[in-house]
Parts: C-alpha cells; structure tokens; sequence
C-alpha cells in the first residue's frame, strides 16, 4: 500500500511543472527615439501574486524625459498594475507605456497594459481577455505560478502604433496603442 501512494505521488509530481524566480530587478523602458526613459522599480512584499497584505506595494514607473542639453529630467511617476513587476516594458515616443505579464505569476492578474501619456490606463487585459475561447484557454501551458501564454522564442514588438506579442498557439495577438483595441493576427510561423 505504502508503495502505491509513492508511485502515484511520483507519477503525478512530474506533471507540476516548478518554476524558480529570482527577486524582481529594477529595470528600463526607453523609447526609440531616447528622448522618454521609464525606469520601473518592483513594488515590495509579493510572492507568487499574494496581494491581502496592507504593507505591500505595487510596481512604480518613474517617467524622466530628455532635457535638451546635458540629461534627463523625472516628470512623473505611477503606480503600475503589476504587483511585483512587469515581464516586459516599452515606451513610445509620446509616452504610452505598455506593461507584459506579472513577475512571479506569468498569465494571472493584468497581463497587458496600456498607460496613456499622463499615465492613465487606456486599456488593461486579463489573460481571459486575449483568450476568451475555454478550448484555447485550456491549450495553454501551465506550472505551479504561470500560466505560458506568450511565445517566448519570439519577443513582443512595437510598430507603427501597434504592440504585437506572439503567443503560445501560433499568431500574435496586435494592440492598437491609441485605443488598447486587440486584434488576433493568424500565424506566419508556429511557436515551438
């Protein structure tokens, strides 16, 4: 009996799939034209997207913009959607800010984030959102903290006003900046 309940408890482990995450870094956004830097420190307390505490803090984007002569200057600051950090981070030359996926938790909470020049949400998407077919929800990849929506041999891009990320199931999923508008794109190449 007692070997019986090892094997299945062996059996039925190497199905979880582990992830291991460092502390979140500060890290940085800087537009095209390198006129707008955005510099994006993790919020403090999360682990594994556990926000009940009252002493945690979300991630913060200080905003600096390029003085014309010798440096860069802070104009603003926000408090961003994302509990620990965002994955990825890019910023226009006019100053949206796009937020990816959660530090410690890819695919849970706001997943993309649209911030307006003034830092106002012009659009947030859950992962239920870009995926609202159970079928293809069902499709993606899984471990103990992360739903694997993204297509990680082919990184997120900004073009011409849009924000494309590929995702898991072949296709990118295309953002209008102005708008937060989604549109699913069919795919060129599958994901591996």
């Amino acid at each position: 009996m007692k070997s019986s309940i090892l094997f299945i408890f062996l059996f039925f482990s190497n199905l979880a799939m582990a992830d291991k995450w460092g502390p979140p870094n500060i890290t940085s956004a800087i537009s095209e034209d390198s006129s707008i830097v955005v510099r994006i420190v993790p919020g403090k307390g999360f682990l594994n997207h556990d926000i009940k505490s009252s002493d945690k803090t979300f991630a913060q984007a200080n905003y600096f913009k390029w003085n014309g002569s010798n440096g860069y200057e802070l104009y603003q600051s926000i408090t961003l959607k994302n509990p620990a950090a965002p994955i990825y981070s890019f910023i226009t030359g006019d100053g949206k800010l796009i937020t990816i996926d959660n530090w410690y938790s890819k695919g849970t909470g706001k997943v993309v984030v649209i911030y307006s020049p003034a830092g106002e949400v012009i659009k947030a998407y859950e992962l239920e959102d870009l995926f609202p077919l159970k079928a293809d929800f069902d499709k993606l990849g899984r471990s103990v903290s992360s739903i694997h929506w993204q297509c990680y041999e082919l990184q997120p891009d900004l073009h011409h006003g849009y924000l494309y990320v590929p995702h898991a199931l072949g296709g990118s999923l295309r953002f209008d900046l102005s708008s937060g508008k989604l549109d699913k794109i069919q795919p060129d190449r599958h994901c591996k």
